[in-house]
């Protein structure tokens, strides 16, 4: 060994070079796998309904049903994470995923493929986010903020990527069912790069998985509702703002609106990467659900398109930085064993409040019109924010590190 060597350090070097691979890696698969489970139906469905002559009510459905599996399993996912199998798990739904994408792809008839995108939601459940998020706070602990900070940077560009690349595709000539294959192949690329953990699969870092700690349910359900409230609404701008600012206010060009989503997704992870070194996940929740009040209070006030531009920058700004949070907050208040069950749990919450936000946003606005739409967004995102407000307040009087009340 040549003088000045440091073999700890060098092992240490060696570790730090190990876990920034990890996360990339697990940041590009999930990149892949949003674009091919999930956003891939939006981009195809004009293209697909067009070429099938299939019922836009059918295959609608279908997607529903695959999202509806997604929440209900979310839960039992947690537990294979908590089991320490996460690694093989994931590999395997995500092997899974495109078998079912290929299956959904030469679909003889509707039938096959509803089944198919049904099925779908179990991988969905293994792969998307949350367990991915559950592995990072497992192997990081408390310093699993960067991780999952640059995970959701990453994986926020799949709007980006699905939409163009679909388009692209279509516009050679390549039918709804070859595009179908070709990100089958991308999810085959994203199970196959996913990493093993070379400090196996079931280790975990510190606190928010080794502790056998009690947590009361109630805890679980309180959080979970808090941020499902905002995923609910949302969602209802998402599906009914832009319709709604057309036909009551007459702006020609808000069916575009939503594209403003994505990149502001990034902007506020982006912003997240800059304040989360001196801004507690407690005080950027609070902060969040604030900020959260603005949009609906903003095309409240009226005015035209840069108004209601400035509306969704702002929204989703948040609806980033939310992402992120969620699982933090979970980490801090959730502790002990099952800790990844827990996570799953919340996440099926929200999922199950997201699917129902067009159907209830669409009921709201045939009676309502606009103004009905934006007091309903206005008082969930309420509704969250006293929620968040009072599991504050419980935490500053109570040791819930021990699990006490």
């Amino acid at each position: 060994m040549a003088v000045g060597d440091d073999p700890v350090s060098g092992d240490c070097m060696d570790h730090l070079r190990a876990d920034r691979v990890f996360v990339l890696r697990h940041a590009v698969a999930q990149l892949l796998f949003w674009s091919a489970f999930y956003y891939l139906m939006p981009a195809l469905l004009p293209h697909l309904l067009a070429q099938s002559g299939w019922s836009s009510v059918a295959v609608s459905g279908a997607m529903s049903a695959g999202v509806l599996a997604w929440a209900l399993l979310s839960p039992l996912a947690g537990m294979v994470v908590d089991r320490g199998a996460a690694g093989p798990a994931m590999r395997l739904a995500g092997f899974c995923g495109a078998g079912l994408l290929m299956l959904a792809a030469w679909a003889a008839n509707v039938w096959l493929f509803t089944m198919a995108l049904v099925l779908l939601g179990a991988p969905m459940a293994m792969t998307l986010y949350d367990p991915c998020f559950s592995l990072m706070i497992r192997r990081f602990g408390a310093e699993a903020r960067r991780p999952i900070t640059l995970i959701t940077l990453i994986a926020g560009f799949a709007t980006l990527l699905t939409f163009p690349l679909v388009g692209v595709l279509a516009s050679t000539g390549l039918g709804w069912r070859w595009i179908m294959m070709v990100l089958a192949v991308m999810a085959l690329f994203a199970t196959a790069i996913l990493p093993s953990d070379p400090r196996g699969e079931g280790a975990q870092h510190s606190a928010p998985a080794a502790v056998p700690v009690r947590v009361p349910a109630a805890r679980t359900f309180a959080l979970g509702t808090a941020f499902a409230l905002l995923m609910l609404g949302h969602a209802a701008l998402l599906f009914q703002l832009p319709a709604q600012l057309a036909d009551a206010r007459g702006l020609s060009g808000a069916l575009l609106l939503p594209m403003v989503l994505g990149p502001a997704q990034i902007a506020g992870r982006l912003l997240w990467e800059r304040v989360q070194g001196w801004l507690s996940p407690e005080r950027a929740a609070l902060w969040l659900f604030s900020v959260m009040l603005v949009p609906p209070l903003l095309l409240f006030a009226g005015g035209g398109l840069k108004i209601a531009l400035l509306a969704l920058i702002v929204q989703g700004g948040c609806y980033g930085m939310h992402t992120i949070l969620r699982p933090l907050l979970a980490a801090h208040w959730l502790p002990g064993a099952g800790f990844a069950r827990r996570l799953g749990m919340i996440a099926m919450i929200g999922l199950l409040m997201m699917g129902a936000a067009p159907t209830v946003a669409a009921w709201v606005t045939s009676g309502l019109g606009l103004p009905g739409l934006l007091g309903l967004v206005l008082l969930v995102d309420l509704a969250g924010l006293a929620l968040l407000a009072g599991l504050l307040r419980r935490a500053r009087h109570a040791a819930w590190g021990q699990g006490s009340h």
